[in-house]
């Protein structure tokens, strides 16, 4: 991978070094390398404003400038399916425009990628993108924050002498891209095809606006030695293009106040969201990473795009996960939202749910969905108290429930099967495990949710039909999807366990798929989802055989970390490891106590390409990095915000009542939580790691049952929660 990228970037640097008639297929080379999803040490940061969606580039190596961003419609999950649908791309110039200048002794700089830092930061109580980096002796650190609602973004510039020997005259310039750009008043305005655009500065600091080059320019300004000056920006968007008047109304409104008023909103918002500290660095930031990019993943009317550069489209499993995720970073509205879309628009009168904005022909339905959307509708009336949707849309979610146990799907074992599985490949008809594990979810959570549904008359079939179909799952003499002590993926009707592939290409001629002869299922990383969600017990014999199985996954084909998603010889796309994937067996492995696995996956999803921003690859390719298609995948965001709220903190829900079963790494520091709960706040210490030896809920002592868990009184509707915990030696 890395010897094709030198290739690449030598040919570029050959050409610039060329004659002046050869310098356009340069730009042109560079261009196309900018658009790819995936590069060498590429990252993304994501955020909303409104119907705004901004999606900021950090580069690493040098194409160009390393610090840009793009534009896109929350509403309009097609257009990102790749970076060229993006607001401000243009064909020449791609998204350069995006990227600041610094003008020093009449010589531009911008942001070098092998010199630019870029991390998540918070800004006065708002979560920022900050990139540092060098103009000659002039440190320059810029901050990206989206404001609440408004579909406007505020861009701070820092200019520190810390370098210079003496005084020095500076100029900024920030641009829209190239088009039918004017000025107006103190605002640059760009008509662009679905938005229009607006470019102003905040404060006292005075701009020129020159239209002809689209860009407004600061200064010059003289720096000087040891001393900083701070800049601030506006980028507003009217999505879609409206009314004009109101829109410069609207711009000049913001520049008037220096969107004081909407920042004190902004912050407040963040405030009601969920919140940890610790000084176990990785959790901190990987749960902070996780919490501050949601957000810009779900419009305020539901839509998600599954797989941004890459799907375009929506799945009531992507969608269900991801808003199952924004719920536990304390997200209430953006879960409102998901859940919205997905019973007004994402599920067909007869139960069948969407998948890539379609519905499939009966043998490709998925039937984890069933269990994925329940199981986020349960978690959300269980943290906000809110059953209204369950209520409205009560016919909906009972033919959704039912649809799986319909005789179609079914045999005398009780388990569901057809060709498709979860990895949405179709074999022979089989029964799946994930199938399975999420139907028994579903069901169980549809009793708990009967009154709401007005169906406790179901209830108790419901939970006897998900019993049968765990003890077949399980026990099944001939049946069942456990072999040689562990869990297995998928078994044939005839019962013949699924692994070995026939007949079976892939999208190349580089994939294993197409350039090898054998290929195999198993392992699978859905093997660990009965242990993740305890259907199956993770202390247990079999957890822990699986659990081993699975270590085939880890490093297959490289060297670098992380999980495969199943049996890398029967991938029809790359080899790489999949980053949601290994969020699967990471929960497994914390549930089941095997902290230095845990450990290592969690260090790995921290600091692999795209964790390192925040916004994860669906799988980081090993054999062919410059590829149209490598999508971020929202979900794995939402993943992580789980684990550290259901497992690390140990939050979850035992019917109504709110059980703490904190899982801290062994010798880990104290942590602090403050959950949004309902109507209040969660506010929970646990000392450090080990068994619970006491609690006070709020201010009365509380001991742990025998089993070690911390069952709350079920009248708790807030407060503070303080866990003393034995550490283990």
């Amino acid at each position: 991978m890395h010897a094709t990228i030198r290739r690449l970037l030598l040919f570029a640097l050959l050409v610039a070094c060329s004659a002046p008639s050869s310098r356009a297929q340069t730009n042109l080379t560079l261009l196309e390398l900018n658009k790819l999803p995936f590069f060498l040490g590429r990252e993304y940061f994501i955020q909303r404003s409104g119907r705004a969606r901004m999606i900021v580039q950090a580069d690493r190596a040098d194409l160009g400038p390393a610090f840009t961003y793009l534009l896109f419609d929350m509403q309009n999950s097609r257009q990102s399916q790749r970076k060229e649908g993006a607001f401000n791309f243009t064909p020449d110039h791609g998204f350069a425009s995006s990227a600041l200048e610094v003008e020093l002794g009449g010589f531009s700089f911008t942001a070098l990628g092998h010199r630019t830092e870029t991390r998540w930061v918070v800004d006065d109580g708002v979560p920022a993108v900050e990139a540092v980096w060098w103009a000659g002796g002039v440190r320059v650190t810029e901050r990206i924050s989206a404001l609440t609602d408004v579909g406007a973004f505020r861009r701070t510039v820092r200019l520190d002498g810390a370098h210079l020997t003496g005084e020095e005259a500076v100029k900024l310039r920030l641009a829209l891209p190239p088009g039918e750009v004017e000025a107006d008043g103190q605002a640059l305005i760009q008509h662009s095809n679905g938005a229009r655009l607006a470019l102003t500065v905040l404060g006292d600091a005075s701009a020129s606006l020159l239209p002809a080059k689209a860009c407004l320019e600061i200064g010059p300004v003289a720096v000087r030695p040891k001393q900083g000056m701070r800049f601030e920006t506006l980028l507003a968007a009217q999505i879609p293009e409206g009314d004009k008047a109101e829109f410069i109304q609207r711009v000049q409104a913001l520049r008037t106040s220096n969107a004081k008023p909407e920042w004190a909103s902004t912050r407040k918002r963040w405030e009601a969201a969920s919140a940890i500290a610790t000084d176990d660095r990785t959790v901190q930031e990987i749960f902070d990473k996780a919490r501050f990019g949601l957000p810009g993943m779900i419009a305020d009317e539901g839509t998600m795009d599954a797989g941004i550069f890459e799907y375009g489209a929506q799945w009531v499993r992507d969608t269900s996960n991801t808003a199952l995720g924004a719920l536990h970073a304390g997200h209430f509205e953006s879960t409102r939202a998901a859940l919205v879309r997905i019973l007004t628009k994402m599920i067909s009168k007869e139960g069948v749910t969407m998948i890539a904005d379609s519905f499939e022909t009966p043998d490709r339905e998925q039937f984890d969905q069933m269990g994925e959307l329940l199981h986020l509708l349960k978690a959300y009336r269980d943290w906000t108290g809110d059953d209204s949707l369950i209520r409205e849309h009560r016919a909906l979610l009972l033919a959704m429930i039912e649809r799986p146990l319909s005789p179609q799907f079914r045999d005398e074992t009780g388990m569901v099967h057809n060709r498709r599985e979860f990895w949405e490949r179709a074999f022979d008809d089989a029964y799946e495990l994930a199938y399975q594990m999420y139907v028994i979810l579903g069901l169980r959570d549809a009793a708990a949710l009967a009154p709401s549904l007005g169906a406790e008359d179901r209830a108790a079939r419901w939970r006897a039909e998900a019993d049968r179909i765990q003890q077949a799952m399980l026990k099944h003499p001939t049946r069942a999807l456990v072999h040689d002590g562990h869990l297995i993926k998928r078994r044939n009707v005839a019962g013949e366990i699924a692994d070995l592939l026939t007949a079976y290409k892939g999208f190349l001629a580089d994939t294993p798929g197409s350039s090898e002869t054998h290929h195999r299922l198993l392992p699978d990383a859905t093997q660990a989802l009965p242990i993740a969600f305890r259907l199956v017990d993770p202390q247990s014999s079999l957890a822990r055989r699986t659990l081993d199985d699975l270590e085939g996954l880890w490093n297959t084909r490289w060297s670098d970390g992380g999980y495969d998603r199943y049996h890398t010889s029967s991938q029809p796309d790359q080899p790489g490891p999949w980053p949601f994937a290994a969020c699967f067996i990471l929960r497994a492995q914390h549930e089941a106590r095997l902290f230095d696995r845990s450990r290592r996956s969690l260090e790995w999803l921290n600091t692999c390409q795209g964790g390192r921003a925040g916004l994860w690859f669906e799988e980081i390719p090993s054999i062919r990095s410059l590829d149209k298609s490598c999508g971020l995948v929202c979900w794995t965001s939402a993943e992580l915000a789980v684990f550290v709220v259901r497992h690390y903190l140990g939050v979850s829900f035992d019917g109504d009542t709110l059980v703490l079963r904190p899982a801290l790494y062994p010798g880990s520091p104290p942590v602090k939580s403050d959950l949004r709960f309902r109507h209040n706040r969660l506010r929970l210490e646990i000392s450090g790691s080990g068994r619970i030896v006491g609690a006070i809920v709020n201010g009365r002592n509380l001991q742990p049952r025998a089993e070690g868990s911390l069952r709350l009184p079920r009248d708790f509707a807030g407060g503070s929660v303080v866990i003393r915990c034995a550490q283990r030696r």
